[in-house]
């Protein structure tokens, strides 16, 4: 269990979890979320999501800006929210985890 407040991300069982609601993510956007959550202390890049995520499989770049963009948007459901997706150049993302 992934714990960033107000947040829990059940790594066993594929949830997120708002206090006691559970947030509804589809399966792939909860793959990039664990992801950015495993790895939030860098820089993580499209290229790494996709090779980590699709690795023999090739998925256009704009999917993972898509999932991104949802990411932001339930993160950004919460006042004052400390949890920020920042993008970077070259549209390589962070999760800073405050």
């Amino acid at each position: 269990m992934k714990v960033f407040q107000p947040f829990r991300l059940d790594t066993v069982n594929h949830c997120l979890w708002r206090a006691e609601e559970r947030v509804r993510l589809t399966p792939r956007a909860f793959d990039v979320l664990r992801y950015l959550v495993e790895h939030a202390e860098r820089l993580v890049t499209q290229d790494e999501i996709l090779e980590a995520l699709w690795p023999e499989t090739y998925v256009n770049p704009e999917v993972i800006k898509q999932y991104i963009r949802g990411i932001r948007r339930l993160l950004a459901t919460i006042p004052k929210s400390r949890h920020i997706l920042r993008p970077f150049p070259d549209e390589d993302t962070s999760l800073s985890l405050l």
